[in-house]
């Protein structure tokens, strides 16, 4: 029984739709229309209804939302071409450091071999006689020979000092800054 009553309404409601359809189509009822208006009448459902002017408002909106999205896609793409040309000049400075350091470790060494180096020379010197260290220091680069002279206490410069030509000294006391 039941069947037979939901057949029935099912092929009313198919006839009802296929009714209005044609008037719809033919210009005699305007279904739209219509339907908005029983909708419009009953307050619980005219709540649910979107207006024409709604409807436009509305996709004015997602538009406007749109265009800001899309401008700070831009500004984000921007952003990001802009960290990675920062990021590629950190790492620039980041190896020119490097370089530098590396630089200043190896001129560290230099001058501490050089020390060594010049220290151990002024121990031979140290070990000679005053003569003959002045005779070795004459033949040597003036630079040099201050530098070594430096590396000596003072007796022993002053020593060699006095072995040497007085002119020659007078330079050497001059380049010591003793004057």
């Amino acid at each position: 029984m039941i069947k037979k009553i939901l057949f029935f309404l099912i092929i009313f409601l198919l006839l009802f739709a296929m009714l209005s359809w044609s008037f719809n189509a033919l210009g005699i009822i305007d279904i739209k229309a219509t339907a908005v208006q029983i909708v419009n009448r009953i307050p619980i459902l005219k709540n649910y209804l979107t207006t024409q002017s709604e409807l436009t408002a509305l996709q004015n909106q997602v538009q406007a939302l749109n265009e800001q999205v899309a401008a700070k896609e831009q500004e984000i793409a921007s952003l990001q071409t802009e960290i990675t040309t920062l990021q590629e000049e950190l790492q620039s400075k980041d190896d020119q450091i490097a370089r530098l350091q590396n630089d200043y470790d190896n001129l560290t060494d230099n001058q501490e071999s050089r020390e060594d180096k010049l220290t151990q020379v002024a121990n031979i010197y140290r070990q000679m006689e005053a003569n003959s260290a002045a005779a070795v220091i004459q033949e040597l680069d003036p630079d040099y020979a201050v530098e070594v002279l430096r590396r000596l206490k003072e007796k022993e410069a002053a020593a060699i000092l006095q072995a040497m030509p007085q002119d020659q000294a007078a330079d050497y006391i001059s380049r010591l800054g003793l004057e």
